[in-house]
């Protein structure tokens, strides 16, 4: 049987109209993912300095009401991040999300960031059937969760092509040495006679693992380096070699941290995804990337799988295969559906229903 996925469509001038997300919330039935008292996380992204194309605290405001008038207790979250940014302590994200506009006086709901002040409030889920290895390092508050809602923001991601719902969940929610673990196998070597020595890889590694010293190629202290795959995405002769087997290895630990978190409360969760500001680099990068296509709209469903592959739908529908293909050239787009649906976390055929 086809999934459902609710639908509503841009403005005339972009982005979505006021009440879009709890129409959506409404329409997909997300009340039903808790119960009476409650504890929900709105699993999110609060933005990097100079990137805020992601939620704004209206939109998110919306589901906040709605969650509270079904009886739930919202709250926001995130986990602390694994590269150098200001969101890699507690102290520092919810410094950054209060002045991207994220406070209980815009939200309505107190954020609490999910792995603690160092990353290491965590709890370790076992993974069913996982291939990468038996369980899965996840931020100790979103384990703890009676149920979570994901407040997605798709845009394209050089290990995922999709940074969608999957990417949220899954990677988002993980711990810090979660996230490690996640791209512990990427390890990124130029190749001498293609680097030009231009420093495009160094200026967009998150840890400053690259130099370029005078009259030499590009040279990556592994030791540094968390392979985040920064580096393929912005080298401009392909001197730095796609590691397709890491690609497909990162979306499988990716998705077997999504299997982790699900399992045991598989009907306690919710997705919405925002197909607007959608660019070709992932929300991490504290910078703004060229857009993907024209907005689209935004989307709801109780599946993940579903949500997902309606997004990647979406886009082809408006043009922006192409340029999510150029940006993400590294990337196994698909991939991670496929192994999410054989995992039985959602299933790739949908009925797509305009609100």
């Amino acid at each position: 049987m086809a999934e459902k996925v609710f639908y509503a469509r841009a403005g005339e001038r972009g982005g979505v109209p006021p009440g879009t997300a709890g129409r959506l919330f409404d329409a997909a039935g997300l009340a039903g993912c808790f119960g009476e008292g409650d504890l929900v996380a709105l699993k999110m992204h609060f933005g990097e300095p100079g990137n805020q194309d992601v939620w704004r605290p209206a939109q998110v405001r919306e589901v906040v009401g709605r969650v509270r008038k079904a009886g739930g207790k919202p709250w926001l979250t995130d986990g602390n991040v694994l590269y150098r940014s200001p969101r890699h302590n507690a102290v520092d994200h919810l410094i950054t999300a209060h002045e991207n506009g994220f406070t209980y006086e815009s939200t309505g709901a107190p954020l609490i960031i999910a792995d603690g002040l160092h990353g290491d409030n965590a709890v370790d889920l076992p993974i069913p059937g996982g291939a990468q290895g038996p369980q899965a390092r996840v931020a100790g508050d979103i384990a703890n969760a009676d149920a979570v809602i994901c407040l997605t923001h798709v845009t394209g991601h050089g290990g995922f092509g999709l940074g969608g719902a999957v990417k949220n969940l899954g990677m988002g929610s993980g711990a810090i040495a979660g996230k490690q673990r996640m791209h512990e196998n990427f390890r990124p070597t130029p190749d001498e006679e293609l680097c030009i020595a231009c420093g495009s890889c160094a200026r967009h590694c998150p840890v400053d693992a690259i130099t370029v010293p005078e009259d030499a190629t590009a040279r990556v202290d592994l030791a540094t380096c968390i392979g985040c795959g920064e580096c393929v995405a912005h080298c401009p002769t392909g001197a730095i070699p796609i590691q397709w087997g890491e690609t497909v290895g990162l979306q499988q630990r990716t998705v077997e941290y999504c299997a982790a978190i699900l399992r045991g409360r598989p009907n306690h969760f919710g997705f919405i995804s925002l197909l607007t500001g959608m660019t070709e680099l992932c929300d991490c990068m504290g910078e703004r990337g060229s857009a993907v296509c024209a907005d689209i709209g935004a989307i709801a469903s109780r599946d993940l799988v579903a949500v997902d592959q309606a997004a990647l739908d979406l886009i082809a529908k408006h043009g922006g295969m192409g340029k999510l293909r150029a940006a993400c050239p590294g990337a196994a787009f698909g991939f991670a559906l496929e192994t999410a649906e054989a995992m039985g976390l959602g299933s790739r055929r949908y009925e797509l229903i305009q609100i």
